[in-house]
């Protein structure tokens, strides 16, 4: 029975100090766990612990012991405890090192425990890459110890071509951004920051700038752009050829351009789409408004149509002549379609009046058509001269009848 209350009594004394701990009466107030934070410095690399109690003003533990343990070998493993501040401070680690950090609060009542990366000052600078498909980018950032660098130099190098090789400095973000290249690259990232640097290799992929030519009905033509699949909008079109509707264009909302078929059939044109600094090109060749067989002046007539309707600059009679005169069918063989012919050049070829015009290279016949022409000439003048006798004849005929 004695023995029974004298344990009773040792249970009273014991609930007795625990509710005079003040800590404990604290926690009543509010939370009190521990919270522990771990953060390198760049200039030395040494990593500075802090503990506090997670309430609103982050009170800092004094005294709170720290056990800090790794499976390497790490100068900084041991037992510290923290100041006024509620810090430790540990060295720069030789090698980088996940160490394990167990907090106690000096009454031992509150404990934690976190695990943290260290790694050296000498490769503490870190360079990342992101791709952004959706605006055509490829964005390098820089940091150290997981704060933003800026004014790090960060030089870009691909293994093949690239528009963008070359070296940039960091924004107030850290960051760098160049346009994604043409096709997929191996592109070496390598930023320098003081004495530190850090390099990564990346596979970027290409941007899928793409266009396609649709030729609907021999009446109009479809030139539609997409960039990784997506329709591009604001695209610039070039088309370039023998073609009334070359020139320049920006595509649509839903990523196209619409033309004209040509006049002629196989009409060749080389079509270029531009994007944010990238280019694809194809080379098409498309059917005319015009059939072969149909005769040149169905051609010069679709032209004058199409130029009503494109209302261009300019006088539309010197447009036409200057058509008439690139086109013609008797401007060269090229020029002429099946039905034409082909242009005789032989040396051969007898040109001239017709036969019954008789041959204008015989001097001979030449000779005897003009003496035959002077011959006439002079006959008509007697025949002149005769009616002119007579009359001059009659005349002095009646005058001397008159006068007898």
């Amino acid at each position: 029975m004695r023995g029974s209350k004298l344990t009773t009594a040792i249970m009273v004394i014991a609930m007795l100090t625990v509710a005079m701990v003040p800590g404990a009466v604290a926690a009543a107030d509010g939370d009190q766990s521990l919270q522990v934070s771990v953060e390198q410095d760049a200039e030395t690399g040494n990593a500075t612990v802090t503990v506090t109690l997670n309430d609103t003003e982050k009170t800092a533990v004094d005294n709170a012991t720290v056990v800090v343990e790794s499976s390497g070998n790490y100068s900084g493993n041991g037992t510290h405890y923290t100041g006024a501040e509620g810090t430790v401070e540990l060295p720069n680690p030789s090698e980088p090192v996940t160490v394990t950090l167990n907090v106690t609060t000096e009454d031992g009542n509150n404990t934690t425990e976190v695990s943290e990366d260290l790694v050296p000052l000498d490769e503490s600078l870190d360079v990342s890459v992101e791709q952004d498909d959706t605006n055509d980018t490829v964005t390098a950032k820089v940091t150290q110890y997981g704060t933003e660098v800026a004014g790090a130099n960060v030089t870009v190098e691909a293994d093949g071509e690239y528009a963008d090789n070359g070296t940039y400095e960091t924004d107030a973000n850290g960051t760098i951004e160049v346009a994604e290249p043409a096709n997929t690259t191996n592109i070496t990232f390598t930023a320098e920051s003081g004495d530190l640097t850090a390099e990564t290799t990346v596979s970027v992929d290409g941007n899928d700038l793409a266009l396609s030519v649709e030729q609907v009905d021999n009446t109009s033509v479809v030139i539609t752009v997409t960039d990784d699949g997506e329709l591009l909008e604001e695209a610039n079109v070039t088309v370039s050829g023998d073609y009334t509707d070359a020139g320049d264009y920006v595509t649509d909302e839903n990523g196209t351009v619409n033309l004209s078929a040509p006049l002629q059939n196989n009409t060749t044109l080389e079509i270029t789409a531009e994007h944010m600094g990238e280019t694809v090109s194809k080379t098409v060749t498309l059917d005319g408004d015009v059939e072969e067989d149909d005769p040149f002046g169905a051609l010069v007539s679709s032209f004058v149509e199409r130029l009503k309707q494109q209302a261009g600059d300019g006088p539309m009679g010197q447009a036409v002549s200057d058509f008439v005169t690139e086109n013609n069918p008797g401007k060269a063989d090229e020029k002429r379609p099946d039905h034409a012919g082909k242009k005789d050049k032989g040396k051969d070829k007898q040109q001239g009046p017709p036969a019954h015009a008789g041959n204008g290279n015989d001097d001979a016949d030449s000779t005897d058509d003009a003496t035959a022409e002077e011959t006439t000439t002079d006959d008509e003048e007697d025949e002149e001269d005769d009616e002119g006798n007579n009359g001059k004849g009659n005349g002095n005929g009646n005058g001397n009848g008159y006068d007898n």
